[in-house]
């Protein structure tokens, strides 16, 4: 078994059911929905009939195009939505699949097959999945935008942009796309707009306090320096946002003032914050990210276990205080020399509870589906569904045998419904 399947939830061959312990062939037939060796394409069976199962009925659908009415599309959507909720996902899916190929024109199936997948994150299925409504010639707003963010998520930016784009062009208002095309267009040009900021600001911060340096890393929102603190004597990290605008300068006293709240050896330290500058002064964390470390070499198995442990305890003790990171991910774990991990960033950083005016915020790869929606209420499962997708990529830079219990918990960590998630807590429990 490959370990990306593994990951995903693929856990056997597509169109394949292991039996139960003890089943007798023939009850492992009729968990398939089949009728014998040669008795031709399965039937949809009654419903009414106790052995009628959500998941025998969706499978018995995607036999061929006589197993399925033209108009049943409401009918498969239900049963792909009961399959999904049994914690029966990847299978879920792959019936689906099955059924369009027969139905290709069941629209809102392929979205929500296609969004799905995207949210479990298999970019290259959820594009697949979705290329037939974005090739149409009037596609849905909603398949653009998802087809946008899978494109961006894969890193393709032109391809993102030209869906972006068409839903402009059709609707200059719809949710988050004007955001995201000016976020593509900062992203398409960074090298010349940051080489002004660096130069801008070594200039001006030679005069003050803080002293750059050298340069440690440059992200979507700002650079980093290695900087010295004339006033004390400390060498600081010193990040300068890229831009000075409302929503910049929010979120620096975001990422400032909420780790004031939170004194904890797995929270980085704020020394400063200057909106002026559109800077913050903060704590050098020497070992680098475990990003960093990811892109360097597999890693062993016991090594991602304690960033894994670490990573949890700081934070469950973030949402202990009352709040949600909202960006957890590779980069925005640090490392002390210990190999602990601390978590930093905290720019998108919410009271729990708290409504979010704007959707969308934070990173692809790594947002819960409902991070996406405007006017959700901030809650812990945000951080549960991120931290699933980390783990997921974690435990694909391995080496050494990696438990099927864990690839069991980053998937559980990535369903759909935040309620179906583990707590953090819980998520703890199960790797110490």
């Amino acid at each position: 078994m490959s370990l990306w399947k593994r990951l995903f939830g693929l856990d056997q061959a597509p169109g394949t059911e292991v039996p139960g312990e003890g089943d007798t062939q023939a009850e492992a037939r009729s968990r398939r929905g089949d009728e014998g060796e040669g008795s031709g394409p399965a039937r949809v069976t009654d419903e009414t009939s106790p052995a009628s199962t959500p998941e025998q009925r969706l499978e018995a659908m995607g036999t061929g195009p006589d197993a399925v009415a033209a108009d049943g599309e409401a009918e498969a959507l239900r049963l792909f939505d009961e399959v999904s909720r049994a914690h029966r996902q990847a299978r879920a899916l792959d019936l689906a699949r099955r059924v369009l190929e027969h139905r290709p024109n069941f629209g809102e199936l392929r979205f929500q097959v296609a969004r799905t997948l995207w949210a479990r994150g298999d970019a290259g299925g959820a594009g697949r999945v979705l290329a037939p409504l974005v090739d149409a010639a009037e596609p849905s707003l909603a398949a653009l935008m998802l087809a946008a963010e899978v494109a961006e998520g894969r890193g393709d930016t032109d391809q993102a942009m030209a869906a972006y784009q068409r839903v402009l062009a059709r609707d200059l208002d719809y949710a988050q796309a004007r955001e995201r095309v000016a976020r593509l267009k900062e992203r398409r040009e960074p090298r010349r707009e940051l080489a002004g900021a660096t130069l801008m600001t070594d200039g001006a911060l030679a005069r003050g306090r803080y002293r750059v340096q050298r340069e440690l890393g440059r992200g979507g929102a700002g650079t980093v320096f290695a900087a010295r603190d004339d006033r004390i004597g400390r060498i600081i990290a010193l990040k300068v946002y890229h831009r000075r605008g409302r929503l910049e300068i929010d979120r620096l006293l975001a990422e400032g003032r909420t780790p004031a709240h939170l004194e904890h050896p797995g929270i980085v330290r704020i020394f400063d914050l200057d909106t002026g500058l559109g800077a913050i002064a903060m704590e050098w964390v020497r070992g680098g990210s475990v990003r960093r470390e990811l892109d360097a070499q597999a890693v062993p198995i016991e090594r991602i276990r304690r960033w894994l442990v670490t990573a949890l305890e700081a934070a469950a003790f973030v949402h202990g205080a009352g709040f949600v990171h909202r960006d957890l991910k590779p980069s925005n774990f640090l490392l002390r020399d210990d190999d602990r991990v601390v978590l930093t960033d905290f720019g998108l950083a919410t009271r729990i509870g708290e409504e979010l005016a704007v959707g969308g915020q934070g990173t692809l790869a790594y947002m819960a589906p409902e991070q996406r929606q405007a006017h959700a209420l901030a809650a812990p499962a945000e951080d549960v569904h991120a931290f699933g997708a980390t783990m997921r990529e974690l435990l694909a830079k391995a080496s050494g045998d990696v438990p099927e219990a864990w690839l069991s918990l980053a998937a559980a960590c990535t369903r759909v419904d935040p309620a179906s998630r583990p707590t953090l807590f819980q998520l703890r429990m199960d790797l110490t």
